[in-house]
């Protein structure tokens, strides 16, 4: 009777001793307090529970951007295996271009209610949840791009997106739209008089009506999903979208003049969940923030090179191409500061002294 009760004490022992070794199951052997207590750390330091190895933490990006414009073929292409290698595996992301998860609006909604980690999208549609974003919208704002981006990169930047945290969001990087255009069907547009009377379509937004009336102009309200039927059919005489969007959405086939003006610099932004980004362990947070500036700078500089080649076949296709001389420039930005005072008790003392510090430093 001993020698079996030895042979079962041999038995249990080098069982316990080999489930060890193969990291256990989803139950757990008894064992001394001590053993079990160090096997428990190696388990944690190894990045695996009870369960076998750790989830990784899906990250899904959103965005209307198409996967072929470059930030979209940017996410696919340089975010997502960017954040998977240099987390070894520890965050898998999900890239949602297209629309696919909805429009601007409703991405930033979804960061909101966490059922979404990371949205790519425009500063100008951050106005709905803290007004204070639609400063970036005031025209002449800025003089050219690399000013733009050390403005948002810099005090700027960090005072628009200091309080968006408290409505559940958080900018985790400044990226590009594009300087907006002038392009119509009347008339080529070279000197500020010739923006009298155009029936130029502007998107909902207030700062941008007051714009284009500043100008001179007739600004119309209307989705940019109508906007090439619009265009078509003469309900508008033009428009004032960038060029790789006026390339891409092939409104130049509608449009006969474009004017490099210049007027309002659309910037947009990677922006996270503010619950789901306080979730992360710290060294996660510093992985996915230094990807997302390097995404940004490469986007910005994708931007750019696109808009001169898409600038070059608008003009191969036949549309005709101006650009605003510096004198011309400054009488369109004489003629927009008075959006500036209109909009002044809007935005407040604090941002309006802020906006004037970055147009003295970089704006015309």
């Amino acid at each position: 009777m001993k020698l079996k009760k030895v042979w079962m004490f041999v038995f249990v022992t080098m069982f316990l001793v080999a489930a060890t070794a193969c990291g256990g199951g989803s139950e757990q052997s008894e064992a001394p307090a001590d053993d079990a207590a160090a096997v428990q750390e190696d388990a944690e330091a190894a990045g695996e529970t009870s369960g076998g190895a750790e989830e990784p933490i899906v990250l899904k990006v959103g965005s209307t951007v198409t996967d072929d414009s470059p930030g979209g073929k940017l996410c696919i292409d340089f975010f997502k295996p960017e954040i998977e290698k240099r987390t070894e595996g520890r965050v898998v992301v999900e890239v949602y271009n297209n629309s696919i998860l909805g429009g601007d609006r409703q991405l930033y909604e979804a960061l909101q209610l966490g059922t979404l980690e990371v949205s790519l999208g425009p500063l100008s549609t951050l106005t709905n949840f803290d007004p204070k974003f639609g400063a970036s919208d005031l025209p002449f704002l800025y003089k050219d791009k690399p000013t733009a981006y050390a403005a948002l990169d810099g005090e700027w930047g960090d005072m628009l997106k200091a309080d968006l945290p408290d409505v559940g969001m958080r900018i985790i990087g400044y990226c590009e739209n594009a300087f907006r255009a002038l392009s119509n069907n009347i008339r080529p547009i070279k000197t500020l008089e010739d923006m009298k009377g155009l029936k130029m379509r502007v998107m909902e937004s207030p700062i941008h009506i007051s714009t284009f009336k500043a100008m001179g102009a007739n600004p119309t309200p209307i989705a940019f999903s109508e906007l090439y039927t619009a265009l078509q059919q003469g309900t508008v005489d033009g428009q004032d979208n960038g060029v790789a969007l006026t390339y891409t959405s092939k409104l130049y086939e509608v449009l006969k003049y474009y004017t490099v003006s210049g007027q309002c610099y659309a910037a947009s932004a990677l922006v996270a969940s503010e619950a789901w980004w306080q979730s992360l362990p710290e060294d996660l947070q510093k992985i996915i923030e230094e990807v997302s500036l390097e995404y940004c700078d490469l986007e910005r500089q994708a931007m750019s090179g696109v808009e001169e080649e898409y600038l070059a076949l608008i003009e191969e296709s036949g549309t005709e191409i101006y650009t605003l001389p510096p004198e011309e420039k400054e009488r369109f930005r004489e003629a927009c500061m008075a959006v500036w005072d209109e909009f002044a008790d809007t935005f407040g003392p604090e941002i309006m002294t802020a906006a004037k510090e970055v147009n003295e430093k970089y704006g015309n």
